[in-house]
């Protein structure tokens, strides 16, 4: 009579290799796209740009933090130009955002802000047609990018 095995082998899919070899690293940030975010935050230029994020192209001008917030808080407040006391509350409250001191952690942006953004389709169309809007991406986000802003023509 036959006994069965108490650990019998467990049933294995390919042969593994002993060392596989590492996966390759790849940055999970654009260091120069960082660096171009830190020029436009620390000097008046805007930098005009067309980014690569989630299959579509966002174009516009890289502004800095402050100028994001305050242009932000404008349009925001727009539609409570009726009420001036609202109104006032709604740009003061969301520009002190661009205000903000970064901490000590934070070295490099992690966010780039643009200007008159405009998103394109595959087709070339500009989404929405009629005007550009601030916009705000994570950097790491970023497939990549080129100089320049497309024309919606």
């Amino acid at each position: 009579m036959t006994t069965k095995s108490e650990n019998p082998e467990p049933m294995t899919q390919a042969a593994q290799p002993e060392n596989p070899e590492p996966m390759p690293q790849f940055a999970q940030t654009d260091w120069f796209l960082q660096m171009l975010v830190q020029l436009a935050n620390t000097s008046p230029m805007d930098i005009g740009i067309t980014l690569q994020v989630s299959g579509m192209l966002v174009s516009g001008s890289i502004v800095s933090r402050k100028s994001y917030f305050e242009g932000f808080a404008e349009d925001f407040a727009s539609p409570f130009s009726g009420e001036p006391n609202t109104a006032e509350t709604m740009k003061k409250n969301f520009s002190m955002f661009g205000e903000k001191k970064l901490d000590e952690n934070e070295r490099l942006p992690q966010f780039v802000h643009l200007k008159s953004a405009r998103f394109f389709n595959t087709i070339g169309n500009p989404i929405p047609k009629n005007r550009g809007v601030w916009w705000r991406g994570r950097i790491c986000e970023v497939g990549g990018f080129s100089l320049g802003i497309l024309s919606a023509e």
